[in-house]
């Protein structure tokens, strides 16, 4: 795999700023989890509109991870919620390959959909 940071992006920002609260949270910083809650949730709104859809592929990918974070708050999947979520967003970051880009890539809705987690 090749390292793919694009400091130019602004999705490349969101990821990593969502990456760096995530990891704040886990490591103890309780805020943290609100905080990434609602960068996550912000994204939703940016994608639809960078990609003229709220059903577009991008924004697809930014509703089930913003559907993760609020599952994360369940005391009993925190952890492996979380931790899944911090090495996915590890691989948006620095590899622009996603998980949960390639699993919706997969739904039969979305045949024929590069699944990468950039915006057009």
């Amino acid at each position: 795999m090749e390292l793919k940071i694009d400091i130019k992006s602004i999705e490349w920002w969101l990821w990593t700023v969502t990456l760096a609260l995530l990891i704040a949270a886990v490591a103890g910083w309780t805020p943290g989890y609100l905080a990434v809650i609602i960068v996550s949730f912000a994204q939703i709104p940016y994608a639809a509109v960078r990609s003229r859809s709220i059903v577009s592929f991008a924004s697809q990918v930014r509703i089930v991870y913003f559907g993760d974070t609020l599952f994360g708050l369940w005391p009993a999947a925190r952890v492996i919620v979380y931790g899944a979520l911090i090495v996915g967003t590890i691989m948006v970051v620095l590899f622009d390959h996603c998980g949960i880009s390639m699993a919706l890539a997969r739904m039969p809705w979305n045949r024929g959909v590069n699944p990468q987690c950039k915006l057009p």
